[in-house]
């Protein structure tokens, strides 16, 4: 999108927040992950930039990346997992060292 039609850029903005309001439910709950899939995405190297100065034009995707509203909805649930990977669950080894499910000679 052009930088110089600044109506459809606000228009954007606006739909986007409205659009993180209209599904808040689902982000307080697994908006985190989701976010941080996106931003990945959005940011995998191989690809044009979110914002190109030089050439006057913005990816709609920056929009998403830095919308503040989704980025507070999306905070209880990124907390959530941080706690959660921050306590260590136990992993999912059988406790004689060999993967749940497997037979001595590794089969199933």
């Amino acid at each position: 999108m052009r930088v110089e039609n600044t109506t459809r850029a606000l228009a954007l903005r606006l739909g986007v927040t409205a659009l993180a309001l209209a599904a808040s439910p689902v982000l307080l709950l697994a908006g985190g992950p989701l976010r941080r899939q996106y931003l990945r995405h959005a940011y995998r190297s191989g690809t044009r930039g979110l914002v190109c100065k030089e050439e006057g034009w913005v990816r709609p995707a920056y929009f998403v990346a830095t919308n503040s509203a989704l980025r507070v909805l999306c905070l209880p649930s990124e907390r959530l997992l941080g706690k959660i990977r921050h306590a260590g669950l136990p992993s999912r080894r059988h406790p004689t060292g060999d993967a749940a499910g497997d037979d001595v000679d590794g089969t199933r």
